[in-house]
């Protein structure tokens, strides 16, 4: 299965912010959104990505501004590692494992096209080994007899 397939029918738009947003303003739209990363775009390629630990570090470093005066820019991971839409679910998820990711941006030629998360990743390989359990399971329960006696 591609990465293609489950962003184009995931239904929820990328949420993103310019480096020049504040703080603030990400932690209202994750809260909102119930979301755990948005991507940071400038104007409209992709310079980052600002996740629930890069905001965790913020607030481990200690605060001398609130989080309405911290831009972006101050928090984010630039050039955050990216799949393209026609690598597998498979290659996707070893990505993220070997990065100790949650949240893979999809590009292609240089466009955001979607945001995978390893839930649903999770949630595909799921659906992909129940399906198959049913298949053996049916297949199993007609069993052809033995044709030799």
């Amino acid at each position: 299965m591609k990465v293609r397939s489950v962003t184009k029918n995931k239904g929820k738009p990328v949420i993103t912010l310019s480096p020049t947003d504040t703080l603030d303003q990400a932690v209202s739209l994750m809260m909102d959104h119930r979301i755990g990363s948005i991507l940071i775009v400038d104007p409209d390629s992709l310079v980052g990505i600002l996740s629930e630990r890069d905001l965790l570090r913020v607030l481990h470093q200690g605060l001398d501004q609130s989080l309405a005066d911290i831009t972006v820019k101050a928090a984010m991971t630039p050039n955050p590692i990216t799949c393209d839409p026609d690598n597998s679910l498979e290659e996707a998820m070893t990505m993220m494992v070997d990065n100790n990711i949650r949240h893979l941006p999809v590009v292609y030629k240089g466009k955001l096209e979607g945001m995978l998360s390893i839930t649903d990743i999770v949630e595909k390989l799921l659906e992909k080994a129940k399906f198959e359990n049913k298949l053996l399971k049916n297949y199993i329960q007609n069993w052809p007899e033995d044709e030799t006696e």
